[in-house]
């Protein structure tokens, strides 16, 4: 490390991978805990001889002697043994002492003698703080290269009817993502042992088992693994406009998550040679790899939900649980990947969903870029990883009648408003009365004269009941 790094360190003052000591504590447990913390967490560095209020460099008197202390002093009284990086430095004609720790393998590190239970740190934010049980379970887990969704779920046995859904269920969205792309149909259907090599369920002693991953694609009994929308008024949380929790399988709390965001963001549509072009305030793909990368990589175990919140101003989305097995922002920004919950994100990369290529908040920043938005930004906020895409800061007034995100009323001949309807149902067959007639910006009367119309020229039919039927649109 060079002075020059070690300068821009102090004069950005402590965080949750930075701490100063103005001299070495006479209690070794003061600064320890803090090396153990940076261990469970993504690394960090204590630099002693400095002060941790002014940033004054103040220098330590006798830096070989405090080198030894450190070394002893982590020798006796951690487990398992941390092998940090100590160095001393020359600023201004001053000596400091760099202790530079790496995130460990062998997770949880721990004070002797606290023991695991009570002796574990980790950082929130710029303190040191004991873990709980919780989280000390996830630093076991992790120093045993195991996560949280690949255990057995023990509390009732493997439902095969829900495993014969959820193999239906994969292989509707690999078609659908197939076709998307523009690639082939798959011709393979998913059975139980492709659930099996995707860690959704465990053969132990030749009986099939769920696990925690099979369980959050299925009924989901986790109570807090659930997502909480809502929209507010202003650029804070002080008024609400709106609010919905969604729980089940978490492939639809994203589904549902998404078309929340939608309905409640300005939408405009505009015509060129008879064809529709919608065009959402905010990009969709950022919107959709925002919920996905919190959900694929959230603490399935937090009693925090996962937030999507839309202000004035932005689109918020936070996940509970700092970025995983000592991943930094940076490292993440550059596309390095940790997965806390593999089997979950492996699942989702069956069905289209994801990509563990590391690329998600990339393609988020050229979405923002490509519409002209301003730079999102990524946060680690606490034990939480906050997603902010900014949109134009328009109030948003209370609903009097009218849905949330009311989109501008356009004008255009009925020809165009035809072909606009009957491309809008080719692409969404099962789209209701309600959102039809948002997504073109037209009032339900005019939207009934419409559809009528299209009917008697046989161009278009309604097959089934109100609340589950489907449009089909005729050539």
């Amino acid at each position: 490390m060079g002075n020059e790094e070690l300068l821009a360190d102090i004069k950005c003052g402590e965080s949750n991978r930075l701490e100063f000591k103005r001299e070495l504590p006479k209690e070794n447990l003061r600064y320890i805990k803090t090396l153990v913390a940076f261990a469970n967490g993504s690394g960090g560095k204590l630099i002693i001889g400095v002060d941790n209020e002014t940033r004054e460099i103040v220098g330590v008197d006798k830096p070989d002697r405090t080198i030894d202390s450190i070394a002893d002093a982590l020798s006796n009284l951690c487990e398992p043994q941390l092998f940090p990086a100590i160095t001393s430095h020359a600023l201004d004609g001053k000596t400091i002492i760099s202790v530079e720790v790496f995130p460990g393998r062998k997770t949880p590190y721990f004070i002797k003698s606290l023991g695991r239970q009570k002796g574990v740190y980790v950082r929130v934010g710029a303190t040191s703080r004991v873990a709980d049980a919780v989280k000390v379970k996830e630093l076991v887990l992790r120093g045993e290269g195991d996560s949280f969704d690949a255990q057995v779920y023990l509390d009732e046995p493997l439902d095969l009817k829900a495993a014969e859904k959820l193999c239906l269920v994969i292989e509707r969205y690999k078609r659908n993502s197939a076709l998307t792309n523009g690639l082939s149909e798959p011709k393979k259907k998913v059975t139980i042992k492709n659930l099996e090599n995707w860690g959704l369920v465990r053969r132990e002693s030749g009986e099939l088992l769920p696990t925690n991953a099979f369980m959050l694609m299925t009924n989901n009994p986790f109570k807090y693994v659930a997502v909480q929308c809502g929209v507010f008024k202003g650029t804070n949380r002080a008024v609400f406009v709106d609010k919905r929790e969604y729980s089940g399988p978490i492939y639809e709390q994203v589904e549902e998550a998404e078309r929340f965001v939608l309905r409640n963001i300005r939408l405009k549509a505009d015509f060129d040679r008879l064809q529709r072009v919608e065009t959402y305030e905010l990009p969709i793909a950022a919107i959709r790899e925002a919920i996905v990368n919190g959900q694929v990589h959230r603490f399935m175990e937090s009693t925090m939900h996962l937030q999507v919140l839309l202000f004035d101003d932005r689109l918020e989305v936070s996940s509970p649980g700092a970025l995983y097995g000592g991943l930094t922002l940076e490292m993440a920004l550059a596309g390095n990947v940790t997965v806390r919950n593999r089997v979950v994100a492996e699942t989702f990369k069956q069905m289209g969903l994801f990509e563990n290529w590391g690329t998600g908040l990339q393609r988020i920043k050229e979405s923002c870029e490509a519409m002209g938005l301003p730079e999102p930004e990524f946060q680690e906020i606490g034990d939480t990883f906050r997603v902010n895409i900014y949109r134009e800061a328009v109030p948003i007034v209370e609903p009097k009648g009218e849905p949330i995100g009311k989109p501008v009323k356009l004008s255009y001949n009925p020809e165009q408003a035809q072909e606009a309807i009957l491309a809008l149902l080719k692409e969404s067959p099962e789209l209701s009365w309600a959102n039809l007639s948002k997504a073109l910006g037209i009032s339900r009367t005019t939207l009934s004269k419409h559809i009528k119309k299209l009917k008697m020229a046989n161009r278009l039919e309604y097959v089934g009941t109100a609340r589950k039927g489907h449009w089909i649109v005729k050539v």
